[in-house]
């Protein structure tokens, strides 16, 4: 459903999120996250074709709380190794998310030492890049994923939609500002509806798909392809009854979110 009237919001912090803190990585947690697991969680791995790959070890960049890689690992032949930079995300991952299949690692700077070249099948992560600000971190957390990716192996992105960028209204988030047209890196105003209904105000940084095509082709990726799912794509995909919850007006007509996937 398109969001319309005031939006209510509270700050949780200035500049660019950072869920390192235990307030903000439990603030994340209530956030009404049914859009993501309409149009885009789901479609994670079907860009990676991870029903084709039993027993493969698949890398979760940015992994959070950790609640879609749990919910990839109960679906899905894999073992995955969880990557994050936030211990209190870790914590939480941990207590509520746990499964036999799942190893949950903190990076450390922007590196998996603990993973040998080569030695994952795919890789993935969701809505990592908007929480960066600095191009050449980008490209250095870019780069360690080719470094531990098997030649051959998937990478996927899911990101939201950079052409819904300006003033973009849809179920549960609101993105940019009227008028404003964002260029590379510029930091841009986010709205996050709760699960109880009230508002968080956060900040993200826009990434055009030039910059993830230039960035990841100097890791040596290539072979692009993009998802941007609508709502006629969720049958046989997302969970039956989150289709039916909701009437979804805009992601009837335009796609939130956008799954770029290279090949290392």
């Amino acid at each position: 459903m398109q969001n319309t009237g005031t939006l209510i919001a509270e700050p949780l912090m200035s500049g660019v999120i950072s869920y390192e803190t235990p307030q903000v990585a439990d603030d994340y947690c209530r956030w009404d996250d049914a859009g993501s697991w309409l149009l885009g969680y789901p479609f994670i791995p079907v860009a990676l074709g991870l029903d084709d790959m039993p027993g493969a070890h698949l890398v979760d960049l940015g992994c959070g709380p950790g609640e879609l890689t749990r919910w990839i690992a109960g679906r899905h032949p894999v073992r995955t190794t969880a990557v994050d930079a936030s211990a209190a995300m870790l914590e939480l991952a941990r207590a509520q998310h746990p499964h036999p299949a799942v190893d949950y690692r903190l990076s450390v700077g922007d590196a998996m030492p603990f993973l040998a070249d080569a030695s994952a099948d795919a890789a993935m992560a969701s809505f990592l890049f908007t929480c960066i600000d600095d191009r050449l971190l980008m490209q250095r957390l870019v780069d360690e994923v080719a470094r531990v990716l098997r030649p051959g192996g998937r990478f996927t992105i899911l990101m939201p939609n950079p052409d819904q960028a300006h003033d973009a209204a849809f179920e549960g988030f609101h993105r940019g500002e009227p008028g404003v047209r964002y260029r590379s890196g510029d930091t841009m105003p986010i709205r996050v509806r709760r699960e109880d209904g009230s508002w968080a105000a956060v900040t993200n940084t826009y990434w055009p798909r030039e910059t993830f095509h230039e960035v990841l082709g100097a890791a040596g990726f290539g072979g692009f392809t993009e998802l941007t799912p609508l709502l006629a794509d969720a049958p046989g995909v997302a969970d039956p009854a989150l289709i039916a919850s909701r009437p979804w007006t805009a992601e009837r007509e335009r796609p939130p979110f956008m799954l770029l996937t290279a090949v290392r």
